[in-house]
C-alpha cells in the first residue's frame, strides 16, 4: 500500500512495502526512460506467425461454420494467442488480438488495418486458416511502451 505524509509537515512522499517499512525511510522510484526494446525484447514476428498457425489449425482442423459458436470461439483462440505470444516473449509491449471467423461460401475476403506507430518499435503478425467450411484470421499487433 502507499501512505503520503501531509504537505503540512514538508516531507516528500514516502512509499511502504506490504511487510511495514521502518519509518522515515523515503524510496525514490525513478522513471527508466527505456525508450526501446533490446535485441532480445523486440517482438519476433516469425516466431508468432508460426505459433499462431500451428494454435489454428489444432483449434480448428475439421470444424464446420456454426454462427453461434464463432463468436465465443474468437474469444477463446484471442486469449490463446495472446497467452502464446507472451510465452514467446515480448516484454514492455501491448498486445492486441484481433480474430475473425466466417464461413466460406466461394467469396473473397480482405481484412485490412491501419496503425500510428513507431516502425522501430512496433510489430504486427498475422497467420489465417481455411478449410472448405470456415476461414479464420488472427492478427496480432505489438507496440512497445515506455
Amino acid at each position: 500500500f502507499r501512505s503520503f505524509r501531509s504537505r503540512k509537515e514538508g516531507r516528500h512522499p514516502r512509499m511502504e512495502d506490504d511487510a511495514g517499512a521502518q519509518q522515515g525511510q523515503v524510496q525514490v522510484l525513478e522513471n527508466t526512460y527505456i525508450m526501446k526494446p533490446q535485441d532480445h525484447e523486440k517482438f519476433r514476428a516469425n516466431e508468432v506467425i508460426k505459433a499462431v498457425k500451428m494454435l489454428l489449425d489444432e483449434r480448428l482442423k475439421g470444424k464446420k461454420y456454426d454462427s453461434s459458436e464463432s463468436a465465443q470461439l474468437s474469444k477463446e483462440l484471442c486469449t490463446e494467442i495472446k497467452e502464446k505470444v507472451k510465452e514467446i516473449g515480448a516484454p514492455r509491449h501491448k498486445l492486441v488480438v484481433q480474430v475473425t471467423i466466417g464461413e466460406v461460401q466461394g467469396q473473397g475476403v480482405r481484412i485490412a488495418s491501419r496503425c500510428l506507430w513507431d516502425v522501430e518499435t512496433d510489430n504486427h503478425a498475422s497467420a489465417y486458416y481455411t478449410n472448405p467450411y470456415l476461414y479464420c484470421v488472427a492478427m496480432v499487433f505489438a507496440c512497445y511502451y515506455e
